[in-house]
């Protein structure tokens, strides 16, 4: 019953009130700096990249339209773009412009999980893989121990074949 024109809340907030869907952009381009950043797109990367996509979906919104073929559309529309901040000198400088985008989500540890799963996907876990992993694990202050600890210098033990 409400008194003295109060408004009741609700106490909980829509998950797109959480992670606006406008924000996917920013974990594509995550994870699609991974696939390119050997200098090499390959077909396993591609499809880790499109199922990690549609695994976080479900853990970060269900309700969220974003579809295998919207996410592959947008890794093809979007491949010149991504090549060139891995190229670019500002590599660094666009890198932490897209974590701080999306440094709210609180599937931090999910993400990282995908970018190291398309990361070894072809059987090579390049140092430019492994620092872009690194640089967005310590931008987003991922904590060193306890059950969130893992150890990326040895990914391919992370991945069940």
């Amino acid at each position: 019953m409400l008194q003295n024109n109060e408004i009741k809340l609700s106490m909980t907030l829509p998950k797109s009130a959480v992670f606006p869907p406008s924000h996917w952009k920013h974990i594509l381009k995550l994870l699609g700096l991974i696939i390119v950043a050997d200098g090499r797109v390959l077909k396993e990367e591609v499809d880790t990249y499109l199922d990690v996509v549609m695994e976080l979906r479900c853990v970060i919104d269900p309700s969220v339209v974003l579809t295998r073929r919207m996410a592959r559309d947008w890794f093809y529309l979007n491949k010149k773009d991504l090549e060139d901040v891995i190229n670019s000198l500002a590599y660094d400088t666009e890198l932490l412009t897209t974590l701080k985008e999306i440094k709210s989500l609180p599937h931090k540890l999910d993400v990282i999980t995908g970018m190291v799963k398309i990361a070894v996907s072809d059987g090579v876990y390049d140092n430019v893989e492994r620092g872009l992993i690194k640089k967005t694990i310590l931008y987003w202050n991922i904590p060193a121990g306890g059950d969130q600890s893992i150890d990326y210098s040895d990914a391919k033990d992370l991945i069940s074949a």
